[in-house]
C-alpha cells in the first residue's frame, strides 16, 4: 500500500528508494548470508547526479548495490519484473526493465534513462550487459558512456567483488555465507562528445575496473592466507 501511494505522488519515485534500500537490507537481516562493505563512499556527493557503472557476477548484485546511500534507478533484464513481489516492487519504485536483444525496448530503455538524469535522478547500468560466468570484467557496450557524454555527467565506477561466491550465474543455489565488497571508484567526467573518445573511455573506465578487481581479490587472499596461518598455530 505504502509503494502505491507513494508511487502516484512522486513522479520519479526517489522516495521509494530508501524503502527498497531497507527491503534489501532486512534480507540480509533476517537470512545473513552475505555481508555488504562499502569503500569510497565519500566519491560521492549528496545532490550530484551520477551514471554509475558496475561489473556484473550474480543476481545478488542487486541486493548489494541497493545499500548505496544514494536515490538512483538501474536497469534490469525485463524477466526479473515479472517476479511476485520483487517485480512488483521494482516496477512501482520506477527501476528501468530492459529485454536483451528487443532494439526497440533497447531504445525505450535508453529513454527512460536519459529522462531519469536529465531531471537529476543517477541511473546504474551493467555495461557489460550481462553476468559474468567466470567472475572477470568482459568487454563494455559503450551505452552508459555515450549517456554521460550526451548530458555532461561524470561516470562513478562501482567493482563488486564476492557476490558471484554466493549464486553464480546459471544456479539459483546459494553456496554460503559471503562478505561482498563494493568499492566506489572517483568520478570520470565525460569526454568530448565523438565515437573514439567515447570508446577510449569506455575502455580506460573497465580497464581501471580489471584493475580494482584484481587488487581486491589479492588484498582478500592475503587476509584468507593470515587466518589459515592463525589458525594453524592455535
Amino acid at each position: 500500500m505504502t509503494f502505491c501511494i507513494l508511487s502516484v505522488f512522486d513522479r520519479d519515485q526517489t522516495r521509494l528508494h530508501p524503502l527498497i534500500s531497507f527491503w534489501a537490507k532486512s534480507i540480509l537481516a533476517v537470512c545473513p548470508l552475505m555481508r555488504v562493505h562499502f569503500e569510497g563512499r565519500e566519491h560521492l556527493k549528496p545532490g550530484t547526479t551520477y551514471v554509475l557503472v558496475a561489473n556484473h557476477q550474480s543476481i545478488a548484485d542487486i541486493i548489494a548495490v541497493l545499500h548505496l546511500r544514494l536515490p538512483f534507478k538501474f536497469i534490469a533484464k525485463s524477466d526479473l519484473f515479472w517476479i511476485p513481489f520483487f517485480g512488483w516492487a521494482l516496477s512501482l519504485a520506477g527501476y528501468i526493465p530492459l529485454t536483451r536483444g528487443d532494439q526497440k525496448s533497447g531504445r525505450e530503455t535508453i529513454q527512460k534513462a536519459m529522462g531519469y538524469l536529465k531531471r537529476g535522478v543517477s541511473v546504474l547500468l551493467f555495461p557489460e550487459g550481462t553476468r559474468s560466468r567466470n567472475g572477470e570484467i568482459h568487454a563494455f557496450k559503450v551505452g552508459a558512456f555515450k549517456l554521460a557524454t550526451e548530458l555532461g555527467l561524470p561516470v562513478v565506477p562501482l567493482v563488486i567483488q564476492g557476490t558471484r561466491d554466493l549464486i553464480p550465474k546459471g544456479t539459483l543455489l546459494i553456496n554460503h555465507r559471503i562478505e561482498v565488497t563494493v568499492r566506489i571508484g572517483t568520478p570520470h567526467p565525460p569526454p568530448s562528445n565523438d565515437s573514439a573518445s567515447i570508446e577510449a573511455f569506455c575502455q580506460k573506465v573497465r580497464s581501471e575496473m580489471i584493475f580494482s578487481l584484481n587488487e581486491m581479490r589479492s588484498q582478500e587472499e592475503v587476509v584468507l592466507q593470515t587466518k589459515r596461518a592463525e589458525i594453524a598455530l592455535t
